[in-house]
């Protein structure tokens, strides 16, 4: 922990109220109804677009009151601002520190206003900071529980202090929540002087923290975190916790005064009550980890007999795969991310299988080992789906670039890796806790968001989350060109021209980003570069804080960056001396991707804040989009269409790929979710 941590006083021994209320999140079960279908979903889905209609009514009279009054409060001396904070924090709810906590339901708008004005010259007092217009209508719209689409470069960071301490003065804490442990570790400290001075104390979360400076970041009024972090926490906790059919008792040795025997637990409890979460980056977090079960696990009894370890199957499976042919033996379905041994493969492992151990003698057996194998080798792919780190196999989120370490795929599937990549087999994990991601953030009384892109989801969060999307103006105009699209038949094609592109602006001095789609590609492409004779960082999304830092350098003259699509994010660019007259920084997109937001949060890179700058899309038809997900006479048609048609052709065909790519995405993310709720609805039944 850093100096944020010492501002807090914990108390010696949990009291039993406070255990009560630790009792009641923990120990009884979340359920959730059905995702709504039929007629149910179209009146869901009406609801949510009155909502946001209203939301999206942007109170702007009432942003430049705020202003207003808080240019009055620039004529307060220091001691005059103090009293000033202390009466409005009064006035929310929480009064002298750690006094009626949880009693403010919800503040007036003549509070909110209040709040906001003496927010706002706290801010430029401590920070240097003076919040515009779009920033205060930002945080607004987040106090109103929505989330803000604020475009890349607006100030996210900041504008995120005016509803935390709003609700931080109500008493129950509030949730920060980022995408990595940098970013929280940066915000925090970045934000700690103006918090202080609201009278409000600061946590954060790291991977190193340990449980007593979790338990006392959690007590902070305010917690910067990843969400990793929110949702492990939770779930250790929950294993600490009694179960419910223990809770009455617990309270009669309460009344009985035998409740110290029993708090135990409460000593391994690091979380309060999940009262309020601002998320960061909210389409990442809430929906690209929809479908992502957050577990803890233990590791199952693994024996070994004469047979061999369940470690010598999987790699006896792998050395079947390798030999097998695709087309022959089996059939391999990128769209579903599935494959299917033909009868001729069925054979093949059958006689593979004659002189391996009896272990392999079971049909169902063998072929469901065997299937595994194939698909470690023909659906993960290494730099796309995970890398190797320190011998072992690390994931990698294809939706954002970014690692997932510690995660594991199931069912198999990442002992299958490992053996297909020659590594010693982790043991298959028995599952003690579990929950997704989206189970764990609807357990919040409140939740907001912010994000450069979020509007393209808005439907699934208003379904998933009831969280209304409201974009909010840029400060600026923006300036950036976005070029068309160059389509190119081969990948080797695309590469040399986009090689090309960035010599050409290399020599001038401009600077460029390049995103691309996997790990793989960023690095294929810096050895074209290298052979130029172009010096580039390349980021991998592999070390967070160098990330940040290499991204923050982008905008200067003549740097040359290859990234993969979210590496850096939530990190400005801003332009070094003599960049804006060259035009701003060039971002140079390889690839577009499944979904059209990914694409933007990447051009948005480019010409924040009313910088110039340009956004270039080089695309070609071996792009794992156009393979996967275009139709074949759409491609054909790419591959003869004449110049004068090519363009048009080529949209066409890139349009219809990455809605369908979207499509799926989105369908899965139901699916996945809906099977949740039923797992829910059925252990909730049980156990009854």
């Amino acid at each position: 922990m850093s100096m944020m941590s010492r501002q807090v006083v914990i108390p010696s021994d949990p009291t039993p109220a406070s255990a009560r209320r630790l009792w009641r999140p923990l120990a009884r079960p979340f359920t959730r109804t059905q995702p709504h279908k039929g007629l149910d979903r179209l009146g869901e889905r009406a609801i949510g677009a009155i909502r946001t209609r209203r939301e999206a009514r942007l109170d702007n009279e009432r942003a430049h009151r705020i202003i207003a009054e808080a240019r009055k409060l620039r004529s307060f001396g220091e001691g005059a601002l103090n009293a000033r904070v202390e009466d409005i924090a009064e006035a929310a709810g929480v009064g002298p520190i750690g006094d009626r906590a949880g009693q403010r339901h919800g503040a007036s708008a003549a509070i909110v206003d209040d709040a906001f004005a003496a927010i706002y010259e706290v801010v430029r007092r401590e920070l240097g900071l003076s919040l515009h217009h779009e920033q205060v209508l930002g945080g607004l719209v987040m106090a109103a529980g929505c989330c803000a689409e604020l475009a890349t470069g607006e100030g996210k960071t900041v504008t995120a202090i005016l509803p935390a301490a709003l609700e931080a003065w109500g008493g129950r804490g509030v949730h920060v929540v980022t995408v990595n442990d940098y970013l929280a570790r940066r915000d925090a400290e970045a934000t700690l002087p103006a918090y202080k001075r609201l009278r409000l104390t600061v946590g954060v979360l790291q991977d190193d923290t340990k449980t007593d400076a979790r338990r006392e970041a959690y007590q902070c009024s305010i917690t910067y975190g990843a969400d990793k972090q929110f949702i492990f926490d939770h779930l250790r906790d929950r294993l600490s916790a009694p179960l419910e059919p223990r809770l009455t008792g617990l309270l009669l040795d309460d009344l009985a005064g035998d409740f110290k025997k029993n708090s135990a637990w409460t000593e391994r409890v690091v979380q309060r009550e999940l009262n309020c979460a601002i998320v960061d980056e909210a389409d990442s977090v809430l929906i690209d980890e929809a479908v992502t079960p957050a577990i803890i696990g233990e590791g199952g009894e693994e024996g070994e007999d004469s047979e061999g370890s369940l470690e010598s199957h999987y790699h006896r499976a792998a050395r079947i795969a390798r030999e097998l042919e695709q087309g022959k033996d089996y059939r391999v379905d990128l769209r579903l991310r599935s494959v299917q041994l033909t009868e001729a493969g069925q054979a093949a492992v059958e006689a593979a299988a004659g002189i391996l151990p009896p272990f392999w003698a079971g049909p169902r057996r063998r072929e469901e080992l065997v299937t595994q194998a194939i698909t470690a080798k023909e659906i993960y792919v290494l730099g796309d789906d995970y890398i190797l780190k320190e011998d072992e196999v690390v994931i990698v989120d294809r939706s954002t670039g970014r690692v997932l370490p510690g995660r594991k795929w199931q069912l198999g599937v990442h002992q299958a890796v490992e053996a297909k990549e020659g590594l010693a087999v982790s043991e298959d994990r028995q599952t003690t806790a579990r929950v997704s991601y989206q189970q764990f953030f609807q357990r919040y009384r409140r939740l907001s968001g912010m994000s450069g892109t979020a509007a393209e989801v808005a439907a699934e969060l208003w379904s998933s989350y009831k969280l209304p999307v409201v974009r909010i103006p840029t400060h600026k105009p923006v300036v950036r060109v976005r070029e068309p699209d160059r389509f190119f038949v081969s990948e080797a094609e695309k590469f040399e021209a986009v090689a090309l592109r960035v010599v050409d602006l290399h020599a001038r001095g401009v600077p460029v980003l390049i995103g691309t789609r996997s790990v793989a590609s960023s690095e294929r492409l810096g050895s074209v570069l290298a052979e130029r004779g172009v010096e580039c960082s390349i980021l991998n999304a592999t070390r967070e804080a160098e990330e940040a830092e290499i991204i923050a350098r982008a905008g200067e003259r003549g740097a040359v960056t290859v990234a993969t699509n979210m590496a850096g994010r939530g990190t400005d660019i801003r332009l070094g001396d003599g960049v804006r007259a060259l035009g701003g920084l060039t971002v140079i997109a390889t690839e577009r991707h499944d979904e059209a937001r990914v694409d933007r949060q990447l051009f948005g890179r480019a010409g924040r804040q009313g910088d110039p700058g340009r956004a270039e899309a080089f695309v070609s038809l071996e792009d794992l989009l156009i393979v996967v997900y275009a139709p074949k006479f759409l491609r054909f048609a790419c591959e003869r269409a004449p110049q004068s048609l090519l363009e048009i052709t080529a949209r066409a065909t890139w349009a219809v790929a990455q809605w369908s790519a979207g499509r799926k995405a989105s369908v899965m993310r139901s699916q996945v979710l809906r099977a949740d709720a039923w797992t829910d609805m059925a252990l909730h039944h049980r156990s009854r």
